[in-house]
């Protein structure tokens, strides 16, 4: 033992160690803080409020998901009504129900647990399956798959608009009534 040691405060030794692990508390917390600020409160999933750039991320991700879960699950289905058509990027419904999916493989799959658990079989029947039942349900992709090419049905759907003049006299009405604790009459077609 050198004179500094032996001349050095009990528990000296570990100093450098407890800096290390510090530098490393304070990367994990600026990577931590990086990551909150970035994304909208939906997360990184939340289409509408993500900047460009983290769009384009979430396309590269979604694609690389869809194509893996075509090609290694849906397509040895014999019934190929539960395929996903090349062209499912262009169905707006599907582009959400799709990333929810991603976002619940990702949760099962990337858990750091080593222990066994049902999280990966409830994919299978709590997310995948029943999104599938619904594109089933829904026809998203029926004329799709049975053309070979995208049909648009986005054109003959209802369309709401946020505001409206009707709306806005709606809620105009309906709160100028209500007593001033809330327990104010409710329309019937509320």
């Amino acid at each position: 033992m050198s004179d500094d040691q032996a001349n050095a405060a009990p528990g000296a030794e570990v100093i450098p160690d407890l800096l290390d692990r510090l530098d490393n508390v304070e990367e994990l917390a600026a990577q931590l803080f990086e990551e909150l600020s970035s994304y909208p409160a939906g997360g990184p999933w939340f289409w509408e409020e993500l900047k460009p750039e983290q769009r384009k991320e979430l396309w590269a991700d979604l694609a690389g998901f869809v194509v893996w879960l075509q090609n290694r699950i849906l397509r040895h289905s014999s019934n190929s009504a539960g395929w996903i058509p090349g062209c499912w990027y262009r169905h707006p419904d599907a582009v959400e129900m799709l990333t929810a999916l991603m976002v619940a493989h990702k949760a099962a799959y990337r858990a750091k647990s080593k222990k066994p658990s049902f999280e990966l079989t409830e994919w299978f029947s709590r997310a995948l399956w029943p999104t599938m039942d619904t594109f089933s349900q829904r026809s998203t992709f029926k004329n799709c798959l049975e053309s070979l090419s995208h049909y648009d049905a986005t054109g003959s759907g209802l369309e709401l608009k946020a505001e409206t003049t009707e709306f806005a006299a709606f809620v105009a009405e309906e709160t100028a009534t209500a007593g001033s604790d809330g327990d104010g009459p409710v329309s019937a077609d509320a």
